[in-house]
């Protein structure tokens, strides 16, 4: 039990992923997707939340344990879902100050018009989160090109 409680209480990241996302033509499901299987496929045990169907204090339980957390959004009036924007903002009330440590934030993404700059505000939210931001945000135009899916599908590989 002691040892148990020293696990709990010291914060470590548990080697899984969570991977929430809220997605308005599926375009940013699509890409959620293509990153848990990259994950699932260098053999990190994945789970995928969608904002729409599950509450945020649910998936606050996985995401707290969990070494790599991957946000996705789309573009709504050039900002994020405000899901999602809801779901970072509990995120940063509840991160402790130094319990990120070990830990990962991956941002990702799609727009339909504009040029994405909402992402670069969404990196700082997620930073403000308590994310440790190692590779670069996945983001595309419409549909998820061949490159965009490479890029989701690289992230699992990139940090394992």
């Amino acid at each position: 039990i002691l040892d148990t409680y020293a696990c709990w209480s010291s914060l470590a990241p548990e080697d899984y992923a969570v991977v929430v996302y809220d997605s308005m033509w599926h375009t940013t499901e699509a890409m959620a997707r293509e990153i848990l299987e990259a994950f699932i496929e260098c053999g990190v045990p994945a789970r995928l939340f969608d904002l729409k169907a599950n509450h945020i204090s649910d998936i606050m339980t996985e995401v707290l344990s969990a070494k790599y957390v991957a946000v996705g959004s789309p573009t709504l009036n050039n900002g994020m879902m405000p899901t999602v924007a809801a779901f970072l903002c509990y995120l940063k009330g509840l991160s402790p100050k130094t319990g990120w440590e070990g830990r990962v934030g991956i941002p990702f993404g799609s727009y339909g018009w504009g040029d994405g700059e909402w992402m670069r505000n969404w990196e700082d939210s997620c930073k403000e989160a308590g994310a440790n931001l190692v590779c670069e945000s996945v983001i595309c135009q419409e549909e998820p090109d061949d490159e965009a899916t490479e890029a989701c599908k690289a992230l699992g590989a990139a940090l394992v």
